[in-house]
């Protein structure tokens, strides 16, 4: 064999393994914490904010949201190259009923620009993404989602018996040398007064809901399986995705059952690869 061609061939193994790296890299950092209604893997955040079949009720009206926000940093700061990105999503509506469009509404974002921290993960002129991390402090980002008629809680989910309501950071970003941390989601109503405030451990800090509302005792997180993953779709569209309680039986989600998605996380984490461009490593900093 001629060493041009055993050349040839260990490059594009090379290039193969850098590809697959990439498209796996990023990842949350998991919390073992069990509060009530909160879930933790390392492809997603998620704090479930009502679900009274389950004594879910940290004393809030989510019929009056009117936007959340995300607070996120990197885990290894001085290693961060920007590459995190993934979905916010907003979930309501009836666990038994069929899917309806407010089932898992997802806002979706890409990377991170930071021209201070010489972090350029983000092409702040051609990103087309509904969202977009903002600075606010040293390594330190959120996510902001409004409200509207898209994604809020409706009459009828929140009348029904089974409702649910629960909110969700999810990671398929390509950042390879830190995973991204959420430090708290912070619930505001429609008048910007802030409702609540959950830590990176689904602990309630802050708020409404803390200084006058009255948390229902419940289960701990492990009792109330919250879903692995949710099917998402490279268009930041509304899909259908787990609703609460247990998903080990997924089914075909176009019949409002519990589907994992698994199998659709691995094709978006490559779609969203190719919509964010090659991330091209050109600096390692110290």
């Amino acid at each position: 064999m001629k060493l041009n061609k055993i050349i040839s061939g260990i490059a594009a193994a090379a290039v193969t393994a850098s590809a697959l790296a990439v498209s796996s890299g990023a990842a949350l950092v998991v919390s073992s914490a069990t509060n009530t209604g909160f879930s933790s893997t390392a492809g997603m955040w998620m704090q479930q904010i009502y679900v009274p079949g389950q004594g879910i009720d940290f004393g809030i009206d989510p019929r009056e949201m009117g936007k959340v926000v995300f607070t996120i940093t990197p885990d290894v700061p001085e290693d961060f190259e920007g590459g995190t990105g993934g979905a916010v999503v907003i979930s309501s509506g009836p666990q038994n009923g069929a899917p309806e469009d407010h089932n898992w509404v997802s806002s979706q974002f890409w990377g991170v620009y930071d021209e201070d921290k010489e972090i350029f993960g983000r092409d702040p002129e051609n990103d087309t993404n509904p969202i977009h991390t903002e600075i606010v402090g040293d390594y330190t980002y959120t996510l902001t989602v409004n409200i509207d008629n898209t994604n809020c809680v409706q009459e009828e989910s929140y009348a029904a018996e089974d409702c649910y309501v629960q909110i969700a950071f999810q990671e398929w970003g390509n950042e390879l040398f830190s995973d991204t941390k959420v430090l708290s989601l912070d619930i505001y109503d429609k008048s910007g007064a802030l409702m609540a405030t959950f830590d990176g451990d689904g602990n309630l800090t802050a708020g409404a809901a803390k200084d006058g509302g009255a948390a229902a005792a419940a289960p701990a997180a492990e009792e109330t399986a919250a879903p692995a993953a949710a099917e998402e779709t490279a268009a930041a569209e509304t899909t259908a995705a787990p609703a609460t309680g247990d998903v080990a039986a997924a089914t075909d989600s176009a019949k409002g059952s519990p589907n994992t998605g698994i199998e659709d996380v691995a094709v978006v984490a490559g779609l969203a690869l190719a919509a964010g461009g090659a991330f091209i490593i050109a600096k390692k900093r110290k």
